[in-house]
């Protein structure tokens, strides 16, 4: 396959992953029978959902740097120490159905989405950058710009925020957030 082919698919599906990660947050906060619909649907398997985005972006990024040969700055570097293992946790969580992995994988997340918004930030503003990067490959270098926009940082934020949206759908389909049946008889 071309490799314009694979950036723009990879471009398409981190836009993808911008539009579930808009609507599980619309969800939440509509509230009532929306949030129930769409976090109903995704009962059991939001850490099988959140593998799938953490792997598909780390086969993402090694095709990137593997087959198609860019070379990673030291932010995309950060991006990546925080990525494959969250794969490999949600993958474990899933398997053993062990919803109180969030915590873990929430903080890889959130930490892989800080350093990729401020990565994604140094390539619109390149005067911002203090030199952090070093001598290698300039972080405040876009190897690609798809749609005008997404880059390979964009769509590494992408994939962080969506883990966090369905980690935060986890969280609230969690048995131990399920109204109690003895919540009634209580009162």
């Amino acid at each position: 396959m071309p490799y314009e082919t694979v950036r723009t698919f990879f471009a398409l599906l981190a836009l993808g992953a911008n539009v579930a990660t808009l609507v599980l947050v619309v969800a939440a906060l509509a509230k009532g029978t929306f949030r129930d619909r769409v976090f109903g649907a995704l009962v059991g398997s939001e850490l099988w959902f959140g593998f799938v985005v953490a792997a598909t972006a780390m086969l993402g990024s090694l095709y990137l740097s593997e087959i198609a040969h860019l070379v990673p700055c030291v932010f995309c570097w950060y991006q990546r120490i925080a990525m494959y293992p969250i794969a490999i946790i949600l993958l474990i969580a899933a398997v053993r159905r062990d919803h109180g992995i969030r915590m873990y994988a929430g903080a890889l997340a959130a930490i892989g989405a800080v350093i990729a918004a401020y990565h994604r930030l140094l390539q619109i503003f390149p005067e911002l950058d203090s030199g952090t990067c070093g001598t290698g490959v300039p972080c405040t270098a876009a190897w690609f710009e798809i749609f005008g926009f997404v880059t390979i940082p964009y769509m590494a934020l992408s994939a962080f925020l969506l883990i966090l949206a369905l980690l935060w759908v986890d969280r609230f389909n969690s048995p131990e957030n399920a109204p109690s049946s003895n919540a009634a008889a209580d009162e």
